[in-house]
């Protein structure tokens, strides 16, 4: 279950609602099936139409032509099950991939694991806990951050950032 939107508000009278992505793929097209929780359960939707305005989206679901219909789900969440791994391109990752990673540096110096990742308006910082609980920040950019491999992160340190 992946979190992917939120619905903002209702547009207009014909059922569309604004929705807020919070994805970093596209999950919104046309006949993609995306559902929000009621109550604990899941409410299925299928896009019929989508476009952008201004940072939102406008989307359409098929079956809800009357804004009376789609008012309920105001403010909820909007989740998909459908998994976005062949949509990766290289150098690209989820983030629950890189969480609690082990990361070293390029001489092989254990420095700590990844517990958060930071966005930032350059991109992503790493926080990397090390041993000593201690945290410090990694610029996730190729300068730094030399490989992602399946069990560990190779950075390339320079002076003052560690």
């Amino acid at each position: 279950m992946y979190q992917i939107g939120k619905i903002t508000n209702t547009h207009g009278i014909k059922g569309e609602v604004k929705i807020y992505n919070l994805s970093d793929f596209n999950r919104f097209f046309v006949h993609a099936e995306v559902y929000v929780l009621i109550q604990g359960k899941k409410k299925f939707f299928t896009i019929e139409r989508v476009r952008s305005q201004a940072n939102l989206l406008i989307v359409k679901f098929k079956g809800y032509d009357d804004i009376n219909l789609i008012l309920p789900y105001k403010g909820l969440e909007v989740y998909s099950d459908a998994p976005v791994t062949q949509e990766l391109e290289e150098d690209d990752y989820h983030y629950q991939s890189l969480l609690n990673k082990d990361v070293y540096t390029n001489s092989d110096v254990y420095v700590g694991k990844v517990v958060h990742m930071i966005p930032v308006p350059q991109g992503h910082l790493l926080e990397i806990e090390k041993e000593d609980g201690k945290k410090v920040m990694i610029p996730f950019i190729k300068v730094f951050v030399s490989e992602v491999l399946v069990d560990r992160i190779i950075i390339t340190p320079i002076e003052g950032l560690l």
